[in-house]
């Protein structure tokens, strides 16, 4: 991403103890396996195109879950779950404090971000950097934050979507293989990634001086 600002990701974004983690999802009553997706509501975020993704899997299938506060044009997203017959399957948790994002992206099996459009997606990083596997979109910055640890979607393609997701779902070793890889490419945006290249393009302008 050069000439543009990076966000580093934070040190608490990293993979939990797994007692942690069991006590989170016993806390939240949440599924050995789930699907989550996290932003604003807002169409930007491409929620609908997900739930229509997200229908498209076979059942029995993990359940998804959604975290983000409303933030305009929401109807549609809650039309579309109804159409699709997913009330029992679709689960909206709110607005998310920060510090317990670490754990919804620990405990998820797989982290879907469809977006059509981000500054820089940094959710992306966060679910990497806590081992989460990751789809995101074609779009924007995504394909440079996800590089080549996530799997790649056009937003629009729906059929393509739900067909990556049941991949990543049902290949247990992918799982483990994406989850090093995403570690990896979220340690090079660290606080300690982002000030070696700070001192390195000193080093680099003192010497042109």
């Amino acid at each position: 991403m050069r000439g543009r600002h990076v966000p580093p990701v934070e040190d608490r974004y990293q993979p939990l103890p797994d007692t942690q983690v069991q006590a989170f999802k016993k806390d939240k009553s949440l599924p050995e396996a789930f699907v989550f997706a996290l932003g604003t509501l807002e169409p930007r975020k491409n929620l609908v195109g997900l739930l229509h993704a997200y229908a498209r899997l076979p059942k029995p299938r993990p359940p998804l879950y959604v975290a983000g506060g409303s933030g305009w044009h929401v109807s549609p997203i809650f039309d579309t779950v109804r159409q699709l017959h997913l009330t029992e399957e679709v689960h909206f948790a709110g607005f998310v404090p920060e510090d317990e994002l670490p754990l919804w992206y620990n405990a998820a099996r797989l982290f879907a971000f469809p977006s059509l459009y981000e500054g820089f997606g940094l959710p992306v990083l966060e679910a990497m950097a806590c081992g989460a596997p990751v789809i995101t979109s074609t779009v924007s910055s995504l394909p440079e934050v996800g590089g080549k640890a996530a799997v790649l979607v056009p937003p629009r393609d729906t059929d393509r979507l739900a067909q990556e997701m049941e991949r990543v779902l049902d290949d247990p070793q992918l799982q483990v293989e994406m989850r090093a890889a995403g570690r990896i490419q979220a340690s090079r945006f660290s606080w300690r990634s982002m000030t070696d290249q700070t001192v390195e393009s000193y080093r680099r302008a003192m010497r042109k001086a």
